[in-house]
């Protein structure tokens, strides 16, 4: 049996509450379950890493901007909050833009690692690639020894960037089908069918916990 990566992806306020600047409907619906994968990820000692939409008022997707959607992910609002029972304690956020050679440090004792991100994929944060396979060289893992547990949302955007990045990278991907949410019921389907074509396979939380 491979050792799991869990990654949770963008279980923010803003998409995750129907009070959100960008809600996703189902998002209420899979909280539970993400909160047992997210437990059950800190009680057995398994790798959490994850990604957070993380923007300031200048971001280029914001309509004010000339993008496509409203304000949302503000980094020191209430909507860039993860939500409750999601966010373990003795987590770290790592910048997509880091400061200081002292930034990059993961302390030890850490339960999660976040990486912040404007677009939907975890991996346009410069730090993401490197730190997590750091973090599996101190347990003496190669990405091939891994599966990666993807769950969160929005599955026809972010969850299905970080499935596919993670794919491309060498490792075993399972994305959580009752532990993710989506846009939109056609955009849903594509992605979901992408992903089976290029080898990521469905699971349900039942089977994991």
């Amino acid at each position: 049996m491979k050792t799991r990566l869990y990654v949770d992806v963008d279980t923010q306020f803003d998409f995750c509450d129907p009070q959100g600047a960008l809600f996703v409907g189902g998002a209420p619906g899979i909280m539970d379950n993400v909160r047992r994968l997210i437990a059950g990820a800190v009680a057995s000692e398994d790798l959490l890493v994850g990604s957070v939409d993380s923007h300031n008022f200048t971001a280029w997707e914001f309509a004010a901007n000339g993008g496509p959607f409203p304000p949302h992910c503000v980094k020191g609002t209430s909507g860039w909050l993860k939500m409750p029972g999601t966010l373990p304690e003795r987590a770290v956020f790592v910048p997509d833009l880091l400061q200081s050679e002292h930034d990059k440090i993961v302390p030890t004792g850490a339960t999660a690692v976040y990486f912040e991100k404007e677009v939907y994929s975890m991996f346009v944060n410069p730090e993401a690639e490197p730190l997590i396979d750091h973090l599996l060289a101190t347990r003496g893992l190669r990405r091939d020894d891994v599966d990666a547990i993807v769950f969160g949302v929005a599955t026809d955007y972010c969850v299905k960037a970080a499935a596919e990045g993670l794919k491309q990278r060498g490792f075993g991907v399972k994305v959580v089908r009752d532990a993710i949410a989506a846009v939109a019921p056609d955009t849903e389907r594509d992605a979901l069918q992408h992903l089976e074509r290029i080898g990521v396979e469905m699971v349900n939380t039942g089977s994991l916990l």
